[in-house]
């Protein structure tokens, strides 16, 4: 029976960075790891067709990735919020406002995992070449709310010549490892 070809369910670790020698594994997800692209068009209209589209043009798509991490160490809190740990170890929560997004943009790999180790079949995972987290913190002190950090991956389509127009890849050569292209 055929399944798809980057697993027809199950969990996933993602890996930020993926292609450069400072990539991080994000840590764990709580509620899954959500991958959506969202293609519009535009209807060509005539008046004499009233209402109905004589045609249409497609007008871009829209990728996006949400997943809310769990459990960070500091070096992963650290690289979901794009600052540095300081001299003490600490993480400063910052206020980010006028960054050029793409410019800090890495890429982000998901691999899905299976008996709690990730796929080592390259063909099953899905990389996204320029993304950028977009990361909140939901740290609700009771006595019965796990603290989560909700990120947003900005997905950007490439502007680099290898892969122009480009979200990603959904499957990458056999030669392919964990550790970077």
């Amino acid at each position: 029976m055929p399944t798809s070809p980057m697993r027809d369910m199950g969990p996933c670790i993602m890996v930020y960075g993926w292609d450069e020698s400072d990539a991080a594994e994000l840590g764990k997800t709580l509620g899954g790891v959500k991958v959506t692209m969202e293609t519009n068009a535009a209807d060509i209209l005539e008046d004499q067709a009233g209402d109905a589209a004589v045609n249409a043009v497609l007008t871009g798509s829209v990728v996006g990735v949400e997943a809310t991490l769990t459990r960070l160490s500091h070096a992963q809190l650290a690289r979901v919020l794009n600052v540095e740990v300081d001299s003490d170890g600490n993480v400063p929560i910052e206020n980010q406002i006028g960054c050029d997004l793409y410019d800090l943009a890495k890429s982000l790999l998901i691999i899905p995992l299976c008996g709690n180790e990730p796929s080592d079949d390259p063909s099953q995972w899905l990389l996204l070449y320029k993304t950028y987290p977009v990361a909140g913190l939901e740290l609700v002190y009771d006595k019965d709310t796990q603290r989560t950090f909700p990120v947003k991956f900005k997905v950007f389509v490439s502007q680099e010549s290898a892969t122009l127009g480009k979200f990603g890849t959904a499957g990458l050569p056999a030669s392919a490892s964990l550790l970077g292209a």
